[in-house]
């Protein structure tokens, strides 16, 4: 199998809202992608058309191009009963963002879970019926939802997001896959007690529908994920990197740290020079790792 090149991105918004520290963070790396998530304390799929135009300017300016939208559709904050109305806004929104910045990606989530939420509960259904529509408006318009398991509900266990895909079945609908959030979160397939997730595989069973990375890394203390470099925790991120570049060759993939700050959880706090250094060295250390592994990165 050809050894087909990956781009490398980021969610720099862990180094600030501010879009030209952003930028400036990728310039310091090298990088010309961004996972764009929030840009002076707004997701960008709540952005007006105007305050993504000026966005997109300011990115095309310095030759960078958005690899994915880092949206909150579905998020882990979002209740399956109340919040689809809200989500069709956002995706509709953010479709008119991607079609303006020809992005391909957008990541979604798959609700809030509160408990255990195994296969067979009424949730199964409610998130199905949601999830479908979602699809349904990104199909139509073009654009791909990447599904990443985090702490909603396809993410519980490989058996949850397949099942997801296999009920909505629509292009439309494949997978992010991140390395770390397995590390802290239980699989709840099967009966309780539930035990913590294997990483690599869970990516083994669902890598086939995978068109996306997330580098993430963490270990567990008193049941709390701790977050740190890649290949220095739980999340097999250089079995799973040597999957890809064997089997998934070309893969885009992203960092998302959270050493410094964590995105959803504003009590983890840094200094702005804290926040600078981590995400450059850990952008470093995830090259190393990847390249290390057999991925070959974009020049472009």
């Amino acid at each position: 199998m050809l050894n087909t090149p990956s781009i490398i991105s980021g969610f720099t918004d862990e180094v600030s809202d501010d879009l030209d520290v952003q930028i400036r963070a990728l310039k310091e790396l090298g990088w010309n992608h961004i996972d764009l998530r929030t840009v002076d304390g707004k997701n960008v799929s709540t952005l007006s058309d105007d305050e993504f135009a000026r966005v997109h300017r300011k990115l095309e300016e310095n030759g960078i191009t958005i690899a994915c939208f880092g949206s909150t559709v579905a998020n882990w904050g979002r209740e399956v009963n109340s919040d689809l109305e809200r989500d069709l806004e956002e995706l509709r929104t953010s479709i008119r963002h991607m079609q303006t910045a020809d992005v391909r990606y957008i990541r979604i989530m798959s609700y809030k879970v509160s408990e255990p939420e195994p296969l067979g509960t009424p949730m199964e259904e409610q998130v199905i019926s949601s999830i479908r529509k979602i699809a349904e408006i990104a199909e139509d318009s073009g654009i791909v939802c990447l599904h990443e398991n985090c702490q909603t509900w396809g993410g519980q266990s490989h058996e949850h997001c397949l099942r997801l895909l296999e009920a909505v079945d629509s292009p439309a609908l494949r997978l992010i896959y991140d390395t770390g959030n397995p590390v802290s979160m239980k699989d709840v397939s099967g009966n309780d007690p539930y035990y913590y997730q294997d990483s690599y595989l869970f990516y083994d069973r669902v890598k086939d529908f995978v068109d996306y990375i997330h580098i993430k890394d963490a270990v567990v203390e008193n049941d709390e994920p701790r977050y740190v470099f890649p290949g220095e925790g739980g999340g097999r991120v250089r079995e799973i990197l040597k999957s890809v570049a064997e089997e998934r060759p070309g893969l885009p993939i992203s960092i998302e740290p959270h050493v410094a700050v964590v995105f959803h959880d504003p009590s983890v706090q840094a200094s702005f020079q804290e926040r600078w250094s981590s995400f450059i060295d850990y952008g470093k250390q995830a090259v190393r790792v990847a390249e290390e592994a057999g991925i070959v990165f974009s020049t472009d």
